[in-house]
């Protein structure tokens, strides 16, 4: 809705149709949180790659300064966390930065810019020159001292500092300074609530409005808003600043800058004071995230936010817990375990072996041991979930029962159950004792204590766990070696199949590995299924002496005797500490995935018993020779039938033939003769999917098939009113019309028909000798 969008915005010309693509991130200072670009990079590479693209372009459009800005790695509270956890956050976020863009980072964003003037100094002392700070955040000004002279300080009304102009904060003898930006707040928030990205003309006049009159040096205008706000917040946004960035650079009127160029072209000439411990989104400092200050998202006003302080306690409290046990047991195994900690971003960054090997190379104390190695990276993997579990939005929102403090539990106990071997008190129970005392809004959610046994308890995910999800995955779906969402890998050894004429079941062994760590466990399970979605498996460690078929053996004469009961039974007398698993124990991407699966097999055999079904055939026959309606009745069955012939027709590779398509259009025309009905969402996910895959098959080999087999298929798909979303078509179209060596490679002939393509896919195609 908004990320996408705003790597390739649309310019729209005569008839709407589509006259240019912009990467608005080109034309703008911008920062992503490294968990964000994370997710981004796995699965959506495409954007991903076009916001590190934009960086690049946008260095040589600002005199070398790039406009991505890095931010605090996960998105923490600044002045409420300890100044290690401080220094932590920095030098992740700055090292993931410099990963991803391949250069350093001048400008770091900080969450919800809640800053005090000890974040100031250690972001200064990382080498990071500015940030960016609402104008609320300012106390006093004066200009900078020049010849020996100190000017005095005029204290600041709220929000009324001068914002066209940058500010430098002086940070003590010895710890230098760094430059600070005030957003423009009015026109920020127009952007935010006024509704004027409506409209990119509405946007350019409140942007010209808020210049101020001619005068001495140069003024800048600059706001802040959400990423979210372009797309998400308000549909079409990234149009309106698309744009505004082609108008401004037209007009030359406005000239558009980053703010690192800023900096270099006209460095401050005025030094601020900020306000202490403040932010943009809380009117009362940082008390959003620790105490009940009445800010809120006001989705129900009766409610309070008294669970706040509560939550940040505890969290606190653990927190200073797991710090202490990676500090006593972490200093038997690393030199310097907070250095350590701040050298982890690598192995974050790059988890594989050799990094982790060359990681404790560097840190360890000691000749190299595997139980060594394994308790190091649990201890360090300890304290990344001790960072993740202060993520800011836990607190942001309404109530402790919502997803955002749920999640930040799952971080807690995910941080307890790795640091679990080193503590001498119980961790988990105390963290429970301060939850008891945050209180859900919702009468049914209870206490946090509840709330983190219902919600947070059943989500963990052990190795007995991790093999129950990888055996029933592989039963029902027949793939998959790990746990999505999960560091845990699964691989099973050859099963032994156990069946009765009611049941049939496998029982295997499974190693699992957390790939984090390098921790490993052997786990022996028994899946029993009478059928789909009858399901469970009993998952045991595995004993040293296990003889794997005379465990299946025993197992399959009590199957045959008594049933499952008595199957699990005799699996549990032989096996130490069996748990029993079903489908609800699968994570819900999991669940979701196979049941998906499961619907398109179903839905296949469903089609191929009515294809060769002669009933249906023999229908078929009747209504085209008495001309008659199809009956009511018959509708939904003849519609899965006609919707995946059509489907399968339309996502098979026709290799350029002409006659493949006919056949298409002919079952269409022939079903919509006889009334049969189809499903038009589904066809047109089919048909997305088959113009993407010819389309990268044109960028790979240009050619004629590909360019005419889409053509028909639009063709098609106009025809018989289907609306496959071409966004990332339209993408890939315009990457290579820009592409000179592609189009050198279509040549004079193939050319013609790839601006026919275009045409056909919604741009404006200008005629000459390119495209």
């Amino acid at each position: 809705e908004c990320y996408g969008p705003n790597a390739c915005a649309r310019i729209y010309g005569r008839d709407d149709r589509i006259l240019a693509l912009v990467n608005n991130y080109e034309y703008m200072s911008f920062n992503f949180g490294p968990t964000l670009l994370s997710w981004l990079e796995r699965r959506c590479p495409r954007t991903y790659g076009r916001i590190l693209a934009a960086d690049q372009k946008s260095r040589s459009r600002f005199g070398g300064h790039g406009s991505a800005l890095a931010q605090v790695y996960n998105h923490i509270i600044m002045p409420l966390a300890s100044r290690r956890d401080r220094l932590t956050q920095i030098r992740w976020g700055l090292a993931d930065f410099r990963r991803r863009f391949g250069r350093a980072a001048e400008g770091m964003w900080l969450a919800e810019t809640a800053v005090d003037t000890g974040t100031l100094e250690l972001l200064a002392a990382e080498g990071v020159k500015f940030t960016i700070l609402s104008p609320g955040q300012a106390r006093s000004v004066r200009p900078l001292a020049r010849d020996g002279e100190s000017p005095a300080w005029e204290d600041v009304p709220d929000g009324g500092i001068d914002t066209t102009r940058p500010y430098r904060v002086r940070l003590g003898p010895g710890k230098g300074f760094i430059d600070v930006f005030f957003y423009h707040g009015p026109l920020s928030r127009a952007v935010a609530f006024e509704r004027i990205l409506a409209s990119g003309s509405d946007l350019l006049a409140r942007i010209e409005q808020a210049f101020p009159e001619p005068g001495d040096g140069v003024s800048l205008v600059n706001l802040a808003t959400d990423g979210e706000s372009y797309g998400h917040h308000f549909k079409f946004g990234d149009l309106a600043l698309a744009w505004l960035f082609r108008r401004l650079e037209a007009d030359g009127g406005i000239e558009l800058i980053n703010y690192g160029y800023f900096l270099e072209r006209f460095p401050p000439r005025h030094e601020v004071r900020i306000v202490e411990k403040s932010s943009w989104s809380c009117a009362h400092g940082v008390e959003r995230w620790r105490s009940d200050c009445g800010c809120s998202v006001s989705r129900n006003p009766a409610w309070n936010q008294a669970w706040r302080a509560p939550l940040r306690q505890g969290l606190d409290w653990l927190a200073g817990e797991l710090s202490a046990v990676f500090e006593d047991a972490g200093g038997a195994l690393l030199r310097d375990p907070w250095a350590a900690r701040d050298d982890y971003i690598r192995v974050i960054l790059d988890p594989s072996d050799r990094q982790k090997d060359l990681f404790l190379d560097r840190h360890r104390i000691g000749p190299p041991g595997e139980k060594a190695r394994t308790d190091a990276l649990r201890l360090l993997e300890s304290q990344r979930m001790a960072l993740y579990m202060f993520t800011s939005c836990g607190w942001f929102f309404d109530d402790i029962s919502g997803l955002e403090s749920t999640q930040i539990l799952k971080y807690a106990a995910r941080a307890v159950d790795l640091a679990r071997p080193w503590a001498a008190k119980d961790l988990e129970a105390g963290l429970l004792d301060f939850l008891e005392e945050a209180r859900s809004n919702d009468p049914d959610m209870g206490t946090g204590r509840r709330i983190y046994r219902t919600r947070v308890m059943p989500s963990r995910m052990d190795p007995s766990r991790a093999a129950a999800h990888q055996a029933l995955a592989a039963r029902i779906a027949g793939s998959g070696k790990g746990v999505p969402g999960s560091s845990l890998r699964v691989e099973t050894g050859p099963g032994v199949r156990i069946g009765t004429r009611d049941f049939s079941g496998v029982l295997g062994t499974a190693a699992v590995q957390d790939t984090r760590t390098g921790a490993g466990a052997s786990r022996v399970f028994l899946v029993l299924q009478s059928q789909w979605p009858r399901v469970s498996c009993r998952v045991g460690k595995a004993p040293e002496d296990l003889d794997l078929f005379r465990l299946a053996r025993a197992v399959r004469r009590d199957l045959a005797a008594s049933g499952p009961e008595a199957a699990a039974a005799a699996f549990s007398r032989r096996v130490r500490g069996v748990k029993r698993y079903d489908m609800t124990d699968l994570t819900a991407d999991t669940r979701d995935a196979l049941v998906r699966r499961a619907a398109g097999d179903l839905m296949d055999r469903i089609g191929d018993l009515l294809e060769n079904d002669r009933s249906v055939a023999g229908m078929t026959a009747l209504l085209e020779k008495t001309g008659m309606d199809l009956p009511g009745m018959l509708e939904d069955l003849f519609r899965v039938h006609a919707t995946v012939r059509l489907s399968a027709l339309i996502s098979s590779d026709p290799g350029g033939a002409a006659a493949d398509r006919e056949e298409l259009r002919d079952l269409f025309r022939r079903y919509a003769a006889l009334g049969i009905p189809f499903r038009r969402e589904t066809l047109s996910r089919a048909a997305r999917d088959a113009l993407l895959r010819s389309m990268e098959r044109l960028g790979e080999s240009p050619g004629k098939a590909a360019l005419e087999d889409m053509i028909r298929l639009l063709d098609l798909a106009g025809e018989f009113r289907l609306e496959p979303d071409l966004w990332e078509c339209r993408n890939r179209y315009d990457e290579l019309r820009g592409d000179g060596e592609f189009t050198a490679r279509l040549g004079p002939g193939l050319l013609e028909r790839f601006r026919r393509l275009g045409e056909r896919l919604g741009f404006l195609i200008v005629p000459g000798p390119g495209t």
